[in-house]
């Protein structure tokens, strides 16, 4: 079954082909739920990365990761997620919000590999997304 949100931005900032199968593929990306990185900044200051995976649950809405969306069959043909990008910079006493990016990424089924759509929500600052397709990658 298709999980799709009919709200999907029609402009696509980027499109890529992962060369994993559409269940790996799924499965990578839901493995990004939760997690946090902290990096170096342009401006040599810690950033704290914390990603946030959401999936359609149906045409209207987003919900959060379930054991079945990585069971076999569960999801074919295509599937819409939500992702979002929080970045702290650590400065002295705190962490101070840099970013808030929000992505809607699409996933297709092509056999042999998976097409991905990526489309940012709001203003241009912070992440791009050829930065979402490098943290896909892990790169």
């Amino acid at each position: 079954m298709r999980r799709i949100y009919y709200r999907f931005p029609p402009k696509i900032d980027l499109s890529f082909a992962m060369g994993i199968p559409f269940l790996e593929a799924i499965k990578h990306i839901v493995s990004l739920d939760g997690s946090e990185t902290t990096k170096t900044s342009t401006g040599k200051e810690l950033v704290k990365v914390k990603i946030k995976v959401e999936a359609a649950v149906d045409r209207a809405t987003f919900g959060d990761i379930t054991p079945d969306l990585v069971r076999p069959g569960t999801v074919t043909e295509a599937l819409d997620m939500r992702i979002s990008v929080l970045a702290l910079a650590l400065r002295g006493g705190g962490k101070v919000p840099v970013a808030n990016d929000v992505f809607f990424v699409r996933l297709t089924d092509r056999v042999r590999h998976t097409d991905i759509d990526i489309a940012k929500e709001g203003a241009p600052a912070g992440h791009d997304a050829l930065d979402m397709k490098n943290l896909l990658l892990g790169k």
